[in-house]
């Protein structure tokens, strides 16, 4: 199998990366939580700016071992979320949750050929899984309201990217949770879209037909040893456990989804490059044949995984960023629910 496929597919657990968003020192209340089978884990939750009720929402990040915030060579900060916290947390308590044993913030380190990295390390590698992510946002969900005057008529879990494949999980296991919102993440098993994309490959000519199938030879290859051993934290595919592989393909977000009656948003990017759009418009399609009506199904045509679009213009390439405009959708989606 090619490197540029490897580096391609890779890209697409990758996590987001917002650099003009940085968190003031103060706009977090941190709490260190545990549960049995979980371990010690950190919850961030934003400070109201009132007092009074108001709804929870636990925000999911992307994949990766990143801190939450995480300092640049440049000095500059960048951040996994891509949602704007301070134009929301006036209204929503919003939760954060650290990656197992990844503090919240962090300078990156860099191989000599300039690659950003964060080291890894064993609390990380021997619980980061779909159980660890859900099995958290979960309890927070507990915890806090416990904790504080939570509008418990709006208990929101909205992910993006491998976030997306978690949110429909913690709504499952916890029935507080009230609405679910899903950003360009599979429906699907995703060790599927590796497959789909070589199948797409050879079918638009940048691979031979045969090029096409040993790669997915090769990937059945992979998966047959992962299945094998499951549970296995010491190997690895693409950098991550086999553990966290076969956990996060153990339900499909898709099976997840259809467990649920509450209202739930799936938006996806028609030209992202990350995550195939054909994998998520099956979930639609099953809703349908289901007789299901609680998933309202949004698709941006033009844009990719970051929901940026690109148009020419004299002959440049102008990109326009709609990711604002994206959250804000979801938020008067949920604010019609």
């Amino acid at each position: 199998m090619s490197k540029t496929f490897y580096v391609l597919a890779f890209l697409s657990i990758c996590t987001f990366s917002v650099s003009a968003q940085v968190f003031p020192k103060g706009m977090f209340e941190d709490y260190e939580l545990s549960a049995s089978k979980l371990g010690d884990f950190s919850i961030h939750v934003s400070k109201p700016t009132a007092k009074g009720p108001r709804p929870l929402l636990i925000y999911l990040d992307g994949s990766g071992n990143y801190p939450i915030q995480f300092k640049t060579k440049s000095g500059r900060y960048s951040t996994s979320i891509a949602l704007d916290i301070a134009k929301y947390a006036k209204d929503y308590y919003i939760v954060l949750i650290s990656k197992p044993g990844i503090p919240f913030s962090d300078s990156l380190r860099y191989s000599e050929s300039g690659r950003a990295f964060y080291l890894g390390n064993k609390t990380y590698k021997e619980r980061y899984s779909l159980d660890w992510r859900a099995g958290t946002a979960a309890e927070a969900i507990n915890f806090l309201v416990r904790e504080l005057p939570v509008d418990q008529k709006k208990i929101i879990v909205m992910g993006y990217s491998e976030g997306s494949q978690v949110a429909p999980r913690v709504a499952v296991l916890n029935k507080k949770v009230t609405h679910v919102v899903c950003f360009v993440g599979n429906a699907l098993n995703q060790l599927y879209d590796f497959i789909l994309e070589a199948r797409l490959e050879a079918d638009r000519g940048t691979i031979s037909a045969e090029e096409g199938q040993r790669r997915v030879d090769s990937l059945y290859l992979e998966y047959e040893k992962i299945y094998a051993k499951p549970l296995s934290v010491d190997e690895t595919w693409y950098g991550e456990t086999y553990l966290k592989w076969s956990s996060f393909t153990k339900t499909t977000p898709l099976e997840n989804m259809l467990q649920l009656g509450i209202p739930i948003l799936y938006v996806a990017g028609g030209k992202d490059n990350h995550q195939n759009i054909m994998d998520m418009d099956y979930a639609r399609l099953e809703f349908l044949r289901k007789g299901k009506k609680n998933l309202t199904y949004k698709v941006y045509p033009n844009a990719n995984h970051y929901f940026q679009e690109s148009s020419t213009v004299d002959g440049k390439v102008k990109k326009t960023d709609r990711i604002d405009e994206v959250h804000q959708f979801a938020f008067d989606w949920l604010n019609s629910k």
